[in-house]
């Protein structure tokens, strides 16, 4: 029998732990290469054209990506479906239909308030809330720095197909839909009280039964001149007093002017409170490079002409490239946003009270 010597062993546990590396390497490089097949071979999700069949949680379904905001309003964006999600929260108990609540994010996309302020508050009155994302399925995270990232017109375009797809399920009333939204998502508010932008998505006669509006951009806005046809939905802003990224006045001039052309408008204006007060967390943050147009003119842009107007003296600008270098020579930079936990539960106490109005609810 051969002997080993001391010197022998050593290199036979050397010989053993390369190959004992070489084989983890490979199986490493085997794992990864799997990884990258999964999305491939994984099953897909089913997108659903209706909710007879009362799915829950995450819903997979199909809306558009329109180029412009003329383009939704027009239908001369790309019919080819894009695939989006929601996720739906149910309250404990529902007792026959209920109504149900499309939530529009902001330009951070998704946030932890609209589950922890939102889905809940809506549920403790019997309403379903539907929290939309416009920004996962198309693969951003974000259009606070880059607002070119996806026109504004998608968010409207995922609320409308989020209304056609609700109006579908059983457990939800069709004629109580309302919608509300933060930000880029209020500005969804907005233009959800005027027939052209509804009939961008839907051709039948559903539409929002409710709608809310916490900050929204009021320096450039969808309207017509004379006065759009309006789908009579009630419209509540939310306005915070010291927000100089959607400035409050800003909306209190286009409050008046819609209400003057028989826009059914209420308008809160919460003191103290910045831009997203109603956020759940705790915080004040300035942001140096961000944008703001509150020392431009507001204009108006009329879908239904193609035109563009001062809002406050309907005067006309001769083109959109006159608002780009209008807008150009009035941008400024520097921002700031911060909740207020105060002013936040304030809020949500006359958002419900606006709904049990508007849905008909019990007190």
């Amino acid at each position: 029998m051969k002997k080993f010597a001391v010197s022998d062993n050593a290199a036979v546990v050397t010989r053993r732990t390369q190959l004992i590396r070489i084989v983890m390497s490979r199986l490493l490089v085997l794992s990864l290469a799997l990884a990258t097949l999964l999305p491939s071979i994984a099953p897909a999700q089913q997108v659903y054209t209706d909710l007879s069949t009362q799915p829950e949680g995450r819903i997979y379904f199909n809306s558009a990506t329109p180029k412009s905001k003329w383009d939704l309003v027009h239908r001369k964006y790309d019919k080819t479906p894009t695939v989006i999600w929601a996720n739906l929260y149910l309250p404990k108990e529902i007792k026959g239909r209920i109504p149900a609540m499309v939530i529009s994010h902001g330009s951070a996309g998704p946030q932890e308030k609209d589950v922890r302020r939102w889905a809940r508050a809506f549920n403790e009155i019997g309403v379903a809330a539907f929290i939309v994302d416009s920004y996962g399925p198309r693969n951003i995270a974000s259009t606070e720095a880059d607002q070119g990232k996806l026109s504004p017109a998608a968010n409207d375009a995922d609320a409308l197909a989020a209304l056609r797809l609700l109006a579908t399920d059983p457990r939800i009333d069709p004629t109580k839909i309302g919608q509300i939204g933060f930000s880029r998502g209020g500005g969804v508010a907005l233009e959800m009280t005027m027939e052209a932008f509804r009939k961008g998505m839907i051709d039948d006669d559903v539409k929002f039964a409710a709608l809310i509006a916490f900050y929204p951009g009021c320096a450039q806005v969808w309207w017509a001149t004379p006065a759009p046809k309006l789908t009579g939905t009630p419209l509540m802003m939310a306005l915070g007093e010291k927000d100089n990224y959607t400035p409050a006045k800003l909306c209190q001039n286009f409050a008046e002017v819609m209400q003057r052309d028989q826009q059914q408008v209420e308008v809160h204006v919460y003191p103290g409170a910045y831009h997203d007060f109603d956020n759940t967390n705790a915080y004040y943050k300035y942001h140096p490079s961000s944008t703001s147009v509150q020392k431009c003119p507001q204009i108006q842009f009329d879908m239904e002409h193609g035109e563009y107007r001062y809002l406050l003296t309907g005067e006309k600008l001769a083109s959109l490239s006159a608002v780009e270098e209008l807008t150009k020579a009035c941008i400024m930079r520097g921002v700031a946003t911060g909740s207020d936990l105060g002013q936040g539960d304030k809020a949500e106490a006359d958002v419900k009270l606006f709904l049990k109005k508007a849905f008909h609810l019990p007190e």
